[in-house]
């Protein structure tokens, strides 16, 4: 199994996990469908399916396009009806729920739980390939996370988007609206908060690689990050 970030900060999110016998499974579509298919190098073969977390726009807004491709898109009815009211009538769109298990194409099981994030019923994924029996967990966009799961991760995707230090100090010298700053503090992970998940609440034991996802440059100093992390869990980390 490998990840791909290929676009991943509040202009838009586009991810693609591939499977260890060639198929792959978008995770978002929140960018548009030029950039979409130029990060897939304009093929869009073995693509089983498009797994949206929630309904904002830098996470949703190629929904239409997706399935115009023939792709299958799987959210929970609380993100597709923010989309659209009645997408989740659309014969290629899939109604998930928050800890309900389901298949995407006999290549991959998939387990969606619920997040901490001001929008409709919004979900992170467990994402099993099983050509490799690997296992993704990917989480985006939430304040922090709650579960703990009975799986040895073999990649990790998690939201990292900002150093409180750094944001408070923004705020002070006004380079951030402060209603800006509060709304990244109860909906979005600062990377300490990531970090000590990670490190306390995941089964590490088989873990490869470590993407930091929604980094943003102004509000923390990634390179340290980066860095801080490797050192603390001894795993190739990514942003």
């Amino acid at each position: 199994m490998t990840f791909e970030a290929f676009y991943s900060s509040s202009s838009g999110n586009l991810y693609c996990v591939t499977a260890a016998n060639g198929r792959r499974l978008l995770i978002e579509c929140g960018v548009t469908w030029k950039k979409l298919q130029k990060a897939l190098k304009y093929d869009l073969t073995a693509i089983d399916g498009c797994l949206v977390t929630h309904e904002h726009k830098d996470h949703s807004q190629g929904v239409e396009n997706v399935l115009k491709a023939g792709i299958d898109v799987y959210a929970s009815l609380g993100t597709l009806r923010k989309i659209e009211e009645s997408l989740h009538l659309h014969r290629r769109v899939h109604t998930i729920e928050d800890r309900s298990a389901f298949i995407v194409h006999d290549n991959w099981d998939v387990f969606p739980f619920a997040v901490h994030h001001d929008a409709t019923e919004p979900l992170g994924f467990i994402v099993h390939d099983r050509s490799s029996e690997e296992h993704l967990l990917f989480v985006t966009d939430t304040s922090h996370i709650t579960q703990r799961f009975g799986v040895a991760f073999d990649i990790i995707a998690i939201s990292a988007s900002y150093d409180k230090e750094v944001l408070a100090g923004r705020v002070e010298r006004q380079k951030i609206n402060e209603t800006l700053a509060k709304r990244l503090l109860v909906s979005h992970t600062a990377w300490r908060v990531a970090k000590r998940y990670v490190k306390e609440f995941c089964d590490l034991s088989q873990c490869r690689e470590i993407h930091l996802l929604h980094c943003s440059s102004d509000n923390m100093d990634k390179k340290m990050v980066r860095k801080d992390i490797e050192d603390s869990v001894f795993i190739k980390t990514f942003l």
